[in-house]
């Protein structure tokens, strides 16, 4: 169940990711950029360079191997030793027991973890080990079953829901 009615979703169209970055670096937010297909870091890394974004984008995927491939195209740091370019470990529901040592291997500076994973224990070892951490959300067809079978305070999306994950020491959502 959406919140938007169904007569707005049939004239929505899915923006670009140009387009959504064009809006974006009006406002100056960072930008999350998911890697999803194969072949996509080179045309992404183009495209935010050419916007003059890499300050404000940061490049992540569930596929380790394309952010190592962000990392061996764009090596480069900044004076103070952090990397140019942000790259982020995305993690599924079932976090591997060597995640810590997976994000080191693919020299990320973030690791994201679904929202329900986000543990006390979990984030404290991301931010011991130097990276950044984040907790992404399912979407709303998920969320909704989440909130009829695991967890009560999930299906309005609330704010105690969103205190809940940010009491774990998560330090974005």
């Amino acid at each position: 169940v959406y919140t938007c009615p169904s007569s707005r979703l049939k004239k929505a169209t899915i923006p670009t990711l140009e387009e959504v970055l064009i809006e974006a670096k009006q406002s100056g937010i960072i930008v999350k950029i998911e890697l999803k297909g194969p072949g996509t870091e080179e045309p992404s890394l183009e495209l935010v360079e050419r916007l003059d974004m890499v300050e404000q984008c940061h490049f992540a995927s569930f596929k380790h191997e394309r952010v190592e491939r962000i990392r061996q195209l764009r090596p480069q740091r900044n004076p103070d030793g952090k990397f140019k370019y942000k790259t982020a470990c995305l993690f599924p529901a079932k976090v591997p027991e060597d995640f810590i040592e997976i994000a080191k291997r693919c020299d990320v500076d973030e690791v994201h973890l679904r929202y329900d994973k986000c543990t006390k224990e979990r984030v404290q070892i991301i931010h011991e080990a130097g990276m950044g951490s984040m907790a992404w959300f399912r979407g709303p067809i998920d969320m909704q079953k989440d909130a009829a079978k695991r967890f009560d305070d999930v299906g309005d999306e609330d704010a105690a829901m969103y205190q809940t994950v940010l009491n774990s020491g998560v330090q974005a959502v």
